[in-house]
């Protein structure tokens, strides 16, 4: 391959209960012209069964089996770690395995959550990256809340990208060799999981804060920013919406309950029209696509029995009425 500044490759991981975020993330990628390569490192047998029979083009399925080849200290912390921190841990391998899988000096390499939709172009965000080798994303914590999520980091782990070439490299080859050696799903100190580490990267040379507020709008961030809408599209303090990370989003019956009121920020109008009900009314559909798919339904397990699964519910339940009641959760539109 040619050496292109603008050519990229993304990754991301998620397993079946995410199955359908994971699909309407990739479908948003799409929609808005980005055709770029897509490896999905797939958590679960069903994840990965599916995809090999319906990834769409130019979607690749990885395996962990894959990632430990790549990375020799990597299997033998799967025994001294939660599945989640296990996980943890591959984020910056994952990103090392797909730049190595591109194999473009000068292209970039991005992580991208699952729960994440664009709604805009996503080459706006490469544009902002402009020449430098990394980009990150605060958190944009507003003061309501702030003081109580210092703990989680700066930065969000929820888009970071990553270009080939020295500068890039040395950060990713830091960031690999520090989950490796901790990662944590409780924070402590200056850590957290994947994500802490993200506060040293301003220290090294080549990476950007990425300072628009339409990058990475999300509940915890939404009081913050002044939303708007003129036609179709949505702005925060008049930027244009690219993407929202939909962080703790979650469907019980034919509901789905936003985190908003988690962090202080009731969902206004904006947030309810302009950006919830598109992706929730996406959600439903491919949630619809799924349930068609016999084999899925065989490979699917039932979860949440007995005592503890009763307290859940009724806890999920409470939720919901709150929720509701506050106009913080949403059903798709027919």
């Amino acid at each position: 391959m040619t050496e292109s500044a603008n050519e990229r490759v993304y990754c991301t991981y998620f397993d079946s209960g995410y199955l359908s975020r994971g699909l309407v993330l990739i479908e948003s990628l799409r929609e808005h012209g980005d055709n770029s390569p897509i490896y999905v490192l797939a958590l679960d047998e069903t994840t990965s069964e599916y995809l090999k029979a319906h990834a769409p083009e130019n979607v690749f399925i990885i395996s962990i089996t894959e990632i430990e080849e790549s990375e020799p200290r990597l299997a033998p912390l799967r025994s001294q770690r939660s599945h989640m921190e296990y996980y943890f841990t591959c984020t910056p391998l994952l990103i090392k395995f797909v730049m190595e899988k591109l194999e473009t000096p000068g292209s970039i390499a991005i992580y991208l959550d699952a729960d994440l939709y664009f709604f805009s172009s996503p080459n706006l965000v490469i544009n902002d990256l402009g020449s430098e080798s990394v980009g990150i994303i605060e958190h944009r914590y507003p003061d309501n809340v702030a003081a109580n999520l210092a703990k989680y980091g700066r930065f969000n782990v929820g888009w970071v990208g990553f270009r080939d070439d020295d500068a890039g490299r040395a950060v990713l080859d830091w960031y690999s060799d520090r989950t490796l050696e901790w990662c944590s799903d409780k924070p402590e100190a200056d850590k957290y999981a994947d994500q802490g580490y993200l506060n040293s990267f301003p220290n090294f040379p080549g990476v950007k804060i990425l300072e628009s507020a339409g990058f990475n709008l999300a509940p915890w961030n939404t009081r913050r920013h002044r939303t708007t809408q003129l036609g179709g599209s949505v702005f925060a303090d008049g930027q244009m919406l690219i993407f929202f990370h939909f962080h703790g989003l979650r469907k019980v019956g034919p509901w789905f309950t936003s985190s908003q009121l988690t962090y202080g920020s009731p969902m206004n109008s904006v947030l309810r029209n302009g950006v919830y009900q598109p992706y929730v009314n996406a959600l439903a559909r491919m949630d619809g696509l799924l349930q068609n798919d016999v084999s899925l339904q065989k490979r699917a397990k039932k979860r949440g029995n007995g005592l503890i699964g009763f307290v859940s519910r009724l806890w999920i339940s409470s939720l919901i009425l709150i929720a509701v009641a506050s106009r913080n959760a949403l059903r798709p539109n027919a």
